[in-house]
């Protein structure tokens, strides 16, 4: 083998680790995009909730350890 063909064949092995690790991270990164999706749905369900909550006439008294 000679060195152009030794330095190509290097270069192929490189070139298909990072094509495996940018469709992993592509996965991942689509994984994540989902998740914050649903993470950002419930805080506005939560926000929501807290908006829609019947206020507490007046204020609470203090809890009887002060």
């Amino acid at each position: 083998m000679t060195d152009l063909e030794s330095r190509l064949a290097d270069l192929e092995a490189r070139f298909a680790f990072l094509d495996d690790a940018l469709g992993e991270t592509d996965r991942i990164l689509a994984e994540q995009g989902t998740l914050l999706m649903a993470l950002q749905d419930a805080l506005k369900d939560l926000r929501q909730a807290m908006q829609n909550r019947p206020e507490a006439a007046g204020e609470e008294p203090p809890p009887p350890h002060y």
